[in-house]
């Protein structure tokens, strides 16, 4: 006969205690197993994701070297191992961009805008995919699709601007660079392209306040070599003309010469009075491009301005 313990209004069988401790015991110890196992998963994902980031930096630094080939084999492992990392994804259509594979990263670039929700950045970056690529309406499709959706980009506005000026809108392009520049934290590179849209619209004082800002961010005689070459060319533009001349020699101190700023130069000297250099300028110029169409038409007028000053001096 079955023993019973309790009291008589609870009595309950010892084997159906022990039934009833067994479970809890069993239900216990597949808790925790499962509880071990989901750890090992979360721990392994883990694992997983520091093991793609560590990837993905390395992918970069090799990017910024310059090493393309271990840049996309580094950062394709990287997008393996954590394929939802929007900037592993940028950073390898980068590498894609860089070796050539124009569509690769145009399809890498469009998957990590979906993963980030339309990320104001990675619209502008693809759209900048475009525009290198020589594929302008799709740059400015995706330039204005950006804008629609973050009016205050000012990256959505200078690619904009840079698209204007590439088919030579300059009304256009002053317009889009006024407004990057009212949004942008570093207006120093707007102020140069805005500049050059100004001069191209016959303005050259408004250009040159432009620069003049822009000088203001460099320490002296730092100033980049876009910024003397624009201010070379609107000295140019304003009629001050020795001041023109300064500006490109100091361009051409900073980085190679070449026929365009050549003929340039001595366009300068010789609408300033000095034919001496402006012939030593023009020699330059034809040296290194015998068919310069500015060089040839300052050989014309060299020989009428000694004239002139000939005539001047005898008076």
């Amino acid at each position: 006969m079955t023993r019973l313990f309790g009291n008589r209004r609870n009595r309950i069988p010892y084997d159906f205690r022990a039934l009833v401790m067994l479970r809890l015991v069993l239900g216990c110890l597949l808790l925790a197993l499962s509880g071990c196992a989901a750890f090992s998963r979360q721990t392994a994902a883990h694992q997983r994701v520091v093991n793609g980031r560590q990837l993905a930096q390395q992918g970069v630094d090799a990017l910024q070297r310059g090493d393309i080939e271990r840049a996309e084999t580094l950062l394709a492992k990287a997008k393996k191992a954590c394929p939802v990392d929007v900037h592993t994804r940028s950073q390898y259509a980068e590498a894609l961009h860089r070796k050539g594979d124009i569509d690769g990263a145009i399809v890498e670039m469009k998957e990590a805008i979906r993963i980030s929700g339309d990320d104001a950045n990675m619209m502008v970056r693809l759209g900048r995919i475009y525009y290198r690529a020589g594929r302008l309406p799709e740059a400015d499709q995706q330039a204005q699709q950006t804008i629609a959706k973050y009016p205050r980009c000012a990256d959505a506005w200078l690619l904009a601007g840079d698209l204007a000026e590439n088919r030579q809108d300059w009304q256009d392009a002053e317009s889009c660079y006024l407004r990057c520049a009212s949004f942008a934290e570093d207006v120093t590179p707007v102020l140069i392209r805005l500049a050059r849209a100004q001069r191209q619209l016959s303005q050259p004082d408004r250009s040159l306040a432009c620069l003049t800002r822009a000088e203001r961010a460099y320490p002296l005689g730092e100033a980049p070599l876009e910024l003397l070459i624009e201010q070379g060319l609107t000295l140019q533009a304003a009629g001050r003309y020795e001041a023109a001349a300064d500006h490109l020699i100091a361009a051409m101190e900073k980085g190679a010469p070449d026929p365009e700023l050549m003929s340039r130069l001595a366009q300068c000297e010789l609408a300033a009075g000095r034919i001496a250099r402006a012939e030593w300028a023009l020699r330059q110029t034809l040296s290194m491009d015998p068919q310069n169409v500015r060089g040839r038409e300052i050989a014309a007028e060299i020989p009428l301005a000694r004239q002139r000053m000939g005539q001047t001096l005898q008076r």
